[in-house]
């Protein structure tokens, strides 16, 4: 049993704080007060709604791909727009994102150059924490290219018609034409996201202000020249960070530019146990059979304990769970690790049907992990690309092995995106029904896999017992599969600060 809202027990702190004054200045309680704080405790633990999860099943889903292009260039850094233009894009973003489960969003960042900050994703995690791990002091050009952000928008979706939103002040040019021409041959949905004012501001550099060759001070204004590509392209200019606005812009646009499946947890709710418990108490509190029942409160209140902690048989599920795995009875620990509800179990049943060559059941338990800590979800995605590698679908294991890469570097990672780049030159990504894929035929295992297909292997997948494969059979690892986050988060390289900085990019690897 789990709780989806815990957050409300705190509030039987109160209720014990209430029973410990009473005590202490001597009053006694009569059954019906007593019957009434019962009844009290018992609505919090209903208000926290224990639930019992079942297995997670996979739904069909469809919707649009939304393509972010963020201006970083030094004039976001003025503070016409509270706090400043850069950090109401990263607010206004965030606030999208978090909102928005049915689309994808990339995201890119723009100066004279372009590259990509976010591949497209579903991730509101990830997304989140690379934006907002962007530190503007390594970014030093000052000039904005607006057409690097249009042709690396186009390259990022196949969709048909992608939706393409800027935010920015609206660059450096005078005209707009050939951006205009652009994403009309090309079918861009673009509208802008218009973040500076037409009074403009003054920019900080350094412990001054930005002054230009022949010192004067320069303001940075709005440029409403882009107005030309909105109109090219039919789209709409959004003033300031109006999260709502784009929000509605991206409902009116919605289109099915993908079709995939989502995974999700459904509950058996177990509410209405403790609010019927509430009620019986209420009525106890409010008539004269509660003062002639009130020594059993000590029993109530044991039950209000075993509702709200449900987990007393973990210890022994996860020992079995354990010796099952160190048996090599994978199934059997899948299914023991799956009675305890907690992300360490739930790490440690993929983990086990990945070895029992469950894939597809292995990816449903990995993609219902939450967590905030980037490494931990660097190696998630890591073991979902090996599940798609087993399962032979390449382009989802690409986008899982890039994920993981852009949260945390690993040398087994790239070696396994490296693999299937290069089974990628042979054949393409796009595997399609009619054609049989022969990856372990012709080109063998990733890299560090070289059993049978049947097991697992390839992988740094940790569980309490042992490693998960490449060769690490019964080695021992730590007891707890998270990593630290002392261990630093996931930034942008140095490297994307150069090809941000430069005046040129390499498109065919962009991130």
């Amino acid at each position: 049993m789990s709780l989806l809202t815990p957050v409300w027990l705190l509030a039987l702190g109160l209720i014990a704080a209430y029973w410990i004054a009473v005590k202490r200045l001597g009053y006694q309680a009569d059954g019906s007060q007593k019957w009434l704080l019962v009844s009290m405790a018992l609505v919090i633990v209903a208000l926290a709604r224990p639930v019992l999860e079942q297995k997670p099943v996979s739904v069909e889903q469809m919707g649009s791909d939304v393509i972010v292009a963020v201006d970083l260039s030094h004039s976001m850094r003025a503070t016409d727009i509270a706090p400043s233009r850069l950090n109401a894009a990263k607010n206004l973003l965030s606030d999208v994102v978090r909102s928005d489960t049915q689309d994808r969003f990339g995201v890119i960042g723009f100066t004279t150059s372009a590259i990509i900050l976010s591949p497209l994703t579903k991730d509101t995690e990830l997304l989140e924490h690379l934006f907002g791990s962007l530190d503007e002091s390594q970014i030093i050009t000052k000039g904005t290219s607006v057409m690097s952000a249009l042709e690396l928008a186009r390259k990022m979706s196949y969709a048909k018609q992608p939706l393409v939103i800027l935010l920015t002040d609206g660059g450096d040019e005078a005209s707009y034409g050939k951006e205009a021409d652009f994403v009309r041959d090309n079918n861009l949905r673009l509208s802008v996201v218009m973040l500076g004012t037409a009074q403009g501001s003054t920019l900080a550099e350094g412990e001054g202000t930005l002054k230009d060759e022949k010192g004067h001070i320069v303001v940075s204004a709005r440029n409403d020249a882009i107005g030309e590509v909105v109109e090219a392209s039919g789209g709409k200019m959004i003033e300031g960070a109006d999260a709502s606005a784009v929000r509605e812009l991206i409902n009116k646009s919605r289109s099915e530019d993908f079709q995939g499946k989502s995974t999700v947890l459904r509950y058996q709710e177990l509410f209405y146990m403790p609010l019927i418990l509430a009620l019986i108490a209420f009525i106890l509190s409010m008539t004269s059979l509660g003062s002639n029942v009130s020594k059993n409160i000590l029993a109530v209140l044991a039950l209000i304990g075993v509702s709200s902690n449900a987990d007393i048989l973990d210890f022994a599920y996860l020992y079995g769970a354990k010796k099952n795995y160190e048996a090599k009875n994978y199934e059997r620990s899948a299914q023991l690790y799956a009675h305890v509800k907690t992300s360490k179990a739930k790490y440690n049943q993929a983990t086990a049907l990945y070895k029992a060559g469950k894939y597809h059941d292995a990816l449903a338990v990995y993609h219902s992990i939450k967590s905030n800590d980037p490494i931990f979800k660097a190696t998630l995605y890591y073991n979902s690309g090996n599940c798609y590698i087993r399962l032979q679908e390449f382009e989802n294991a690409r986008d899982a092995l890039l994920k993981s890469l852009t949260l945390h570097y690993t040398k087994e990672a790239d070696d396994n995106l490296r693999f299937i780049v290069q089974v990628a030159e042979q054949k393409s990504l796009n595997v399609r029904k009619e054609k049989k894929d022969q990856f372990q035929a012709e080109a063998g295992s990733p890299k560090g896999e070289s059993k049978p297909a049947k097991q697992g292997g390839g992988s740094n997948m940790k569980s309490d017992m042992a490693a998960g494969g490449g060769g690490d059979e019964g080695k021992k690892v730590q007891s707890d599969p998270r990593l630290s986050m002392s261990q630093g988060k996931a930034r942008l390289s140095s490297t994307q600060y150069e090809l941000i900085n430069q005046r040129s990019v390499h498109e065919t690897k962009p991130w």
